[in-house]
């Protein structure tokens, strides 16, 4: 007999507090791994890996950067090994998030340059590493631009300062350090690939594809992972780089991938845990092609599960795992915007939890408002206005318009918990 099972294993089975990047978890997802991988082989590509929230963006975006650096485990898993180069990719990457202290391009690019807790600064790839910092630290200070010391000191921690900016001088010292780069690192034969996760938080995005068109080349490559619907949404220069751009659209996984989750967390604990048919079929149900819901869901059922010493994860598990979700992490994160949304109007409610028993992402309003007349409610459109309006707790409305007459949950998550709420009327 093996040893027990640990609750420590079913908690790392499934990864829905973060992106995934243990390959061997990686479920599904091929078609967008064999376009990474495609782009990867493509100099000069420009990759957008774009979707709603909650569909995994930020996974396959790691996973893109193991196979950029070298690892084969994924393509192997996938069989997509002879889509690899003969000795395989080897890429240098940089891997960056966007957060409150890039505010614009400038500042991107200044993190580039100087580095954060995650990467070292460019100069460190070169052999005349610090002294070569100072001298471009000495030449942005003079132009009366950012304070270096941000992202030299503590990458981005302090709270003073400055106004950045891209220029011209910005443009040449970058190229130059890449130049510097490559031919200290000759080893190095894939080229350099940035990538930057949460794109679409930073404010102004104004330049980037300038940035793009001016540095990109067979050794230097830029991806860029966000939230939305389109290209555009994520970009709205992109069209002056068309012919670099390669899209990877992240669209709501299907069944058999969901279906993939559970089974890979299975293999994961040993089998000592697995999922009824039932239960598993109702978390895929439930997930509606997030498959952070799946990890979720599956994560805390099979915690019940392993509670009860059952070698079964059962639908009661699966229903007291939601009926928990609702009652306390989601509640937690969503109750007070719920409030906000309905206020003290029980037909704004009905109307709300309408568009979130819509199993589509773009809601036509048209469908919905005839739903709403058949509840009673005689003019549907005048109780949109809090539904589709920031406050002042927050910046997002819960529906954002997408085209005319059609809208959708800004957060897929908020829609999962209108419809798991009870009735607050």
């Amino acid at each position: 007999m093996g040893r027990p099972l640990r609750l420590e294993k079913v908690i790392q089975a499934f990864s829905p507090d973060k992106a995934i990047e243990d390959p061997r978890q990686f479920a599904g997802r091929r078609e967008e791994i064999k376009s990474g991988i495609q782009a990867l082989l493509s100099p000069g590509s420009f990759l957008i890996i774009y979707g709603l929230r909650g569909v995994g963006k930020s996974s396959i975006a790691l996973q893109i950067a193991k196979i950029a650096e070298g690892d084969d485990t994924l393509p192997a898993m996938l069989k997509l090994e002879g889509l690899l180069p003969r000795k395989g990719f080897d890429f240098i990457v940089h891997y960056y998030r966007g957060d409150a202290f890039i505010r614009n391009i400038g500042d991107l690019l200044i993190r580039i340059l100087f580095g954060d807790e995650a990467n070292p600064s460019l100069f460190a790839l070169t052999k005349s590493g610090e002294h070569r910092l100072e001298e471009i630290r000495e030449i942005l200070q003079a132009k009366g631009g950012a304070s270096m010391g941000i992202a030299v000191e503590a990458a981005g921690s302090k709270e003073k300062v400055y106004k950045t900016y891209i220029s011209d001088d910005l443009i040449q010292q970058f190229r130059s350090i890449l130049g510097m780069v490559r031919r200290d690192n000759q080893h190095k034969k894939g080229g350099i690939l940035f990538i930057i996760d949460e794109f679409d938080v930073i404010p102004d995005k104004q330049g980037f594809a300038s940035i793009v068109k001016a540095l990109s080349s067979e050794y230097v490559k830029f991806a860029v992972v966000g939230i939305g619907s389109t290209v555009s949404e994520l970009i709205s220069d992109h069209l002056s780089i068309g012919r670099q751009v390669h899209p990877i659209y992240v669209d709501r996984m299907d069944e058999y991938e969901l279906g993939e989750i559970l089974r890979k967390a299975e293999y994961l604990v040993g089998g000592r845990i697995t999922f009824t048919d039932e239960a598993a079929e109702e978390i895929v149900n439930r997930s509606e092609g997030f498959p952070y819901f799946t990890h979720l869901l599956g994560r805390d059922s099979m915690r019940i599960a392993f509670e009860h010493s059952s070698p079964k994860v059962t639908l009661s598990d699966v229903q007291e795992s939601l009926k928990k979700l609702a009652e306390g992490r989601f509640g937690i994160l969503y109750e007070e915007m719920y409030h906000e949304a309905v206020k003290n109007s029980q037909q704004r409610e009905i109307l709300l939890k309408l568009f979130a028993e819509h199993p589509q992402d773009e809601i036509p309003t048209e469908e919905i408002y005839a739903l709403a007349k058949e509840f009673g409610i005689t003019n549907p459109s005048q109780l949109m206005k809090p539904l589709t309006s920031p406050t002042a707790n927050r910046a997002t409305p819960v529906l954002v318009k997408v085209r005319e007459r059609y809208y959708r949950f800004s957060d897929p998550v908020f829609k999962v918990y209108a419809k798991l709420r009870d009735w607050k009327f």
